[in-house]
């Protein structure tokens, strides 16, 4: 290997890099344990206060029995009939015509060691209408007779209800309490109706009162031929979600007010909702979630994966600059530059669960650049060279923080990163003959040298 003094360098830098792989792999199984802790305290605050709510009805659930005659062959041969009568009982689901719903969202912050947990209690007012028709019998000459009418609706988590719901229809005030398990109702909270205010071709007005807590999310199910929500909060980062957007929406640091408008036409929850299937598909849904806009371990998940493309970048300019400047760098430390990189991102970690991760990358990346600018001070014989190698780091590292604040730019931002580096390495080693390097290693000047061995 004595022969080819550069390549058995460039087998011994590839061989170090392969060897940090471990250690930085090491430090993302952390970030991964550290994420699902978060997701762990979040559940926990959640399964204390309530989860996330999606907000379904109000339903109008009325049983009835069909009675009718029908003829029966007795004897096929002898042609011999008989009539028998057949009831048979099913369900009519009438949905709102018009439901207008005004929310308003109030939020704190619950702590479970040292993760913080947005949870929110809210205010629903609502109004709407139903219509109600006459129940068509389905055989000829049916009787229909109605049953107990009831008044559904449901919440996700019923534990975040703050009090009875207070609901009223055609001006009547209606119990509303828990389903009861004999009825086999389709949302778990129901309010019994006078089957007297069920006459043919009756418009039925309807108010919904409620206060519901809830954890990180809150929705809403288009259950009515016309829904209109309109959701207001001092939040000022909300999340839209589901399957339709907002119409309107304004956002600022003081908050936001989203409006929705979803016509059934648009929608097939209605469908969904009458699917006969035991296990009901997803109801179409839309929602906002209370997400922090800067989720520090997404970041340091991303920084992470940029950690190997940073060693590397490191690697390839002391690498290049050994070779223009007739450096002497040691393996052994190549591996402690590299060990330093690599322990940014399990700093940085560390830092932003208690401090903003601007001003927690702000001290890791400065302390690293610190450190290795001392360290490369000695080891390259002089503060210039130091100095020098630690402006490309600060560099190094803004490129990383630039493409960790902008997802949407990050693969333009890294490949003008790798493109640069690679128009610098081919600039800097232009004149460079490669033959001479590759057959026996070049001697230092004697004053690199000499000052070297002094270091």
């Amino acid at each position: 290997m004595n022969r080819f003094p550069l390549l058995s360098k460039t087998l011994i830098v590839a061989f170090l890099m392969i060897l940090l792989a471990i250690p930085l792999a090491m430090v993302r199984e952390v970030i991964s344990e550290r994420t699902e802790n978060r997701q762990q305290a979040t559940e926990d605050v959640a399964r204390a206060h309530a989860g996330a709510q999606v907000l379904t009805g109000p339903v109008l659930h009325v049983p009835y029995t069909e009675t009718y005659t029908r003829t029966v062959v007795v004897d096929v041969e002898k042609n011999t009939k008989r009539q028998e009568t057949v009831r048979e009982s099913r369900v009519a689901t009438v949905f709102p015509s018009l439901m207008d719903t005004r929310s308003r969202l109030t939020t704190e912050t619950r702590w479970r060691g040292i993760f913080p947990v947005t949870v929110y209690n809210s205010r629903h007012d609502s109004s709407g209408r139903f219509v109600w028709s006459a129940v068509a019998p389905r055989e000829k000459g049916g009787q229909i007779a109605l049953g107990q009418p009831w008044l559904t609706l449901g919440v996700s988590d019923l534990r975040g209800l703050l009090g009875r719901p207070v609901l009223t229809l055609a001006g009547q005030s209606l119990a509303v309490a828990a389903s009861p398990a004999t009825e086999q109702l389709p949302l778990p909270l129901a309010a019994p109706v006078d089957v007297a205010l069920l006459k043919p071709g009756t418009t039925l007005d309807f108010t919904l009162g409620m206060d519901l807590a809830g954890t990180g999310r809150i929705g809403y199910v288009p259950l009515a031929d016309d829904n209109r929500v309109t959701l207001s909060s001092a939040w000022p980062h909300p999340s839209f979600g589901g399957d339709f957007l907002p119409r309107q929406r304004d956002v600022s640091d003081d908050g936001f007010e989203a409006q929705w408008s979803v016509p059934s036409l648009s929608t097939q929850a209605q469908q969904q909702f009458l699917s006969a299937d035991k296990e009901r598909p997803a109801l179409d849904s839309f929602s906002v979630a209370l997400e922090d806009p800067v989720d520090v371990y997404r970041l340091t998940e991303r920084a992470a994966k940029y950690g190997m493309m940073f060693i590397v970048l490191t690697f390839a300019a002391f690498f290049v600059l050994e070779m223009v400047k007739r450096w002497r760098i040691h393996p052994m430390q190549y591996l402690m530059i590299g060990a330093a990189l690599v322990l940014f991102f399990l700093l940085l970690l560390s830092l932003s669960e208690h401090l903003d991760f601007r001003l927690a990358y702000l001290i890791g990346s400065t302390a690293c650049i610190t450190l290795l600018a001392h360290y490369l001070r000695h080891v390259l014989g002089g503060w210039r060279a130091g100095l020098g190698m630690g402006g490309l780091l600060v560099a190094l590292y803004g490129v990383l923080y630039g493409i960790l604040i902008s997802e949407d730019n990050a693969l333009m931002m890294g490949s003008l990163l790798l493109f640069g580096v690679l128009a610098a390495i081919m600039v800097a080693t232009r004149k460079i003959d490669w033959y001479n390097v590759m057959g026996s290693g070049a001697e230092m000047p004697s004053k690199q040298a000499a000052q070297t061995t002094v270091s």
